[in-house]
């Protein structure tokens, strides 16, 4: 191959890799918009503030609930070295952590169970007050509620 082919296989692979490098950045700037759609509109759908598990539940008890939580804590940070900071699933992890801690220590202050779910909620949203308020959509907020609501009652 001549110097001057080489130079148009490098020149047109060049352009090749720029298509195809604007095409995938056009296809994630796509999707964020898309993904910051639903977030927003998700939001905007449901009420701004979680509303609190009813009273209506057979809730566990306090020391009940601390055992479970407490439980359930240890089994996530057995889970956290294999997590990679910043993944998704690195920052669930951390925001049910968060929520668990903060539910025990409205309980050990005596709130009862229903209460405390609701209280806790700013530790789940912040990642343990690690970031800002705003940081977690309510919609997941709302799902870790629930799923926390489910293990705390019989």
């Amino acid at each position: 191959m001549s110097t001057l082919d080489q130079q148009k296989f490098v020149h047109m692979k060049h352009i090749i890799l720029r298509g195809a490098f604007a095409k995938t950045s056009q296809l994630l700037l796509t999707a964020f918009f898309l993904l910051a759609f639903v977030c927003v509109s998700s939001q905007t759908m449901h009420a701004q503030a979680l509303q609190p598990p009813s009273q209506n539940y057979n809730w566990k008890s306090g020391e009940e609930t601390v055992n479970v939580l407490v439980n359930q804590i240890n089994v996530l940070n057995q889970q956290m070295p294999g997590l990679q900071e910043g993944t998704p699933l690195y920052d669930n992890t951390v925001r049910r952590i968060a929520y668990f801690k903060a539910i025990i220590e409205e309980v050990r202050k005596g709130n009862d169970v229903a209460q405390s779910l609701e209280l806790a909620i700013p530790a789940a949203a912040t990642l343990g007050f690690e970031k800002e308020a705003s940081y977690t959509p309510k919609v997941i907020l709302r799902a870790l509620q629930t799923e926390t609501r489910v293990m705390l009652t019989n």
